[in-house]
Order: C-alpha cells, then sequence, then structure tokens
C-alpha cells in the first residue's frame, strides 16, 4: 500500500509498503478520508509527541473509512461498513478510566502516534474504537469529527455549558472554528471570537460569532470592551484553544467572577496567573483534553440532525502524494484534509 510516514530525521516520505496483518481485535480499514489536525504540525516542527510516539510513523489520527477486512467481527463490523474512528485508546483499568475519564487514560495511545494512522491506504485500527458513519456523511466531513469537533465539544461539556450562556472562543484555528459551530447548536445567548489575526475576524463571523474582535492594537481595551458587551460583568465560559501566556491572561480579564476558563490548546509556555486574583473572584480554570468515544457518537447524531455541517471547515483536500503541502506555512484558512485512496486530488476547496 501507498503511505506517508513521518521521522525527525528524514521527514515526510511518501513510501510502498505492506498493507497492516490484522490482530484479533483489530479490522481493517480502507482510509476514505485522514484529517491533517494541528498536533501533526508541531510533531513536524520538533515538538513533542505523544508519549509511546515510536518513529517512523504513519501520522494521521483523524480517520474514516470502510472496512475491507473485518477478521473475526463481521457479524457487527461486515465488510463495507462505513466509520470513523476515535482515535485515543484507554487501558480501561487506570483510576481515571474507572471514573469514566478514559481521555485522560494514564497509558493512552493514539492512533497515527503510538500506532500507525490515516496517511496510507489502509490502516487496522481496533474494533472497540469504531463508530459508525452514515453513508450519506461525506468522510471527508466525517473525519473532522473524531478530533477538530470532539475536542472542543468534551472541553464545552467540562465547563458544564448550558443554554443562555455567553461563551467567547479565543483562536479562529480548527479548534476555535469548530467551536463557533457547536455554539450555534447548542445555542447559546451571545458568542465571542477573539483572533490576533484581522483576518480572522470574518471568518469567525461566519462561523456563526455574534461578535469577533481582535488583540493586534490593545487587548485591555478589547477585553474591558468584551465584558461591557457581556452584560453581566464578564462572560461566563471562556474557551481557550491557544492557551499560551497571552491568551490565559486574556482570559483571566475578560471571564466574569465566577465564571470558567477552559484551556485546549496545548502551548510550550508556561503561565503565570496571580493566584489571589483567582481566589477572589472564583475563577475556575480547567484543562480539557482529547474526547470520549461517546463525544464522537454525539457528533454523528448533531450532524444527521442537522445542527452543523462538519464540511464548512474543510479548506483543502489533498492526494497522499500531496500531504507535504499541508504542512505549508501558505495553506489556506480551514482544515486540510487527505484522500489517500484519490489519486491526483491536487489542491481542492472545500
Amino acid at each position: 500500500m501507498r503511505a506517508v510516514q513521518f521521522s525527525p530525521e528524514y521527514g515526510l516520505q511518501y513510501v510502498d509498503m505492506p498493507r497492516p496483518d490484522l490482530r484479533p481485535d483489530e479490522v481493517l480499514l480502507r482510509v476514505d478520508a485522514c484529517g491533517v489536525c494541528g498536533s501533526d504540525r508541531q510533531v513536524i516542527k520538533g515538538e513533542s509527541a505523544p508519549q509511546g510516539t515510536a518513529f517512523p510513523v504513519i501520522l494521521g489520527h483523524e480517520v474514516a473509512g470502510t472496512v475491507v477486512d473485518c477478521g473475526d467481527h463481521g457479524a457487527e463490523w461486515p465488510v463495507g461498513t462505513t466509520v470513523i474512528v476515535h482515535p485515543f485508546t484507554a487501558c480501561g483499568t487506570c483510576a481515571a478510566c474507572a471514573r469514566g475519564q478514559d481521555n485522560l487514560c494514564i497509558r493512552q495511545g493514539c492512533i497515527g502516534y503510538t500506532r500507525p494512522g490515516g496517511f496510507a491506504e489502509f490502516v487496522a485500527v481496533p474494533v472497540a474504537q469504531l463508530v459508525r458513519r452514515p453513508e450519506t456523511l461525506d468522510p471527508a466531513g466525517a473525519a473532522l469529527l473524531v478530533d477538530a469537533y470532539a475536542t472542543p465539544y468534551r472541553a464545552l461539556m467540562e465547563a458544564e455549558m448550558e443554554p443562555g450562556r455567553t461563551v467567547l472562543v479565543i483562536g479562529t484555528g480548527g479548534l476555535g472554528l469548530a467551536a463557533l459551530q457547536l455554539l450555534q447548536a447548542w445555542p447559546a445567548a451571545s458568542v465571542g471570537a477573539v483572533s490576533r489575526r484581522a483576518e480572522g475576524v470574518a471568518i469567525a463571523e461566519s462561523f456563526g460569532a455574534h461578535l469577533a474582535v481582535t488583540t493586534e492594537d490593545d487587548p485591555r481595551s478589547v477585553a474591558r470592551s468584551l465584558r461591557r458587551w457581556s452584560g453581566a460583568g464578564g462572560i461566563d465560559i471562556v474557551i481557550d484553544t491557544v492557551s499560551d501566556r497571552l491568551s490565559v491572561a486574556f482570559a483571566v480579564d475578560v471571564v466574569r467572577n465566577g465564571g470558567t476558563i477552559v484551556c485546549v490548546g496545548m502551548s510550550a509556555d508556561s503561565v503565570e496567573v496571580p493566584m489571589a486574583k483567582l481566589v477572589r473572584r472564583g475563577i475556575r480554570v480547567i484543562g480539557s483534553y482529547a474526547s470520549r468515544k461517546a463525544d464522537v457518537e454525539s457528533m454523528v447524531r448533531w450532524v444527521a440532525e442537522g445542527r452543523f455541517d462538519p464540511a464548512k471547515l474543510i479548506g483543502e483536500q489533498l492526494d497522499l502524494r500531496s500531504v507535504a503541502a499541508a504542512f505549508s506555512p501558505a495553506r489556506s484558512a480551514g482544515r486540510v484534509v487527505v484522500l489517500p485512496n484519490q489519486a491526483d486530488v491536487g489542491a481542492q476547496g472545500g
């Protein structure tokens, strides 16, 4: 099969290799689509990969596929079944798993890092990770549900999101734009977005932000205007998809007393926040990592109900030979999706 693998020594390489052999708990998928995630970009730039990653590795953890070899699982997952793959594998026995927090499993693996991923024509995956994909759901958009959408969904669940809340999304990358779409489906009373790029304002508005602003000029002035806009002295919930020292400081400045900040971005920054300010104002700051399989299943239901369209997030669709272009600084806005079994896709707009 054709695949693209990555190692720090040699970068991205287009290779031919045998199809994966199946273990007893696995099925073989033809990869219909695989999203390119921000964490892939971080690894390729030289930042740390998830624990347990062994190079060279076939990246790609946002996988939509079709079962082509069901092994011993034909009764439940017959050949031809269309699926998406929850990428985060859990041990099922640690304390976090016992609490139902399998997204925080201490022995967690991830398809595309600790085992081969979806930048290939075929991938073997454990049946426990499969989520049925309606055949009417386009695979390119469906692939993004497993992380690009499930991650901000989990963050909003951790924030105890309820209809009628005022929510601010920091960052207008893939996670931020997906969060804005989800907030239309909740719905929130007021949804704001903050971007460091002036061009991010119009994009955020097109994804449902009631108010979008940039912090390019004066972050403190912007924070004051957002507090006034909230009508309650500050924002109820801030979803920070950047989570560096500047964005966290801005979130603390704009959230209301008793409000919640959820950090989703995984920057390398060490963040300093005055603890007296957090304590006196009763601000809750939490981290939210990855997602649970039930979150992905919820996303499939929401799309089936017409609550949002994941295809809107797609910026480009590339064939397997063009994967390197997905990591170019000049890439288009929106998420890139690779179609490994379609030759000569080139760069198609979403």
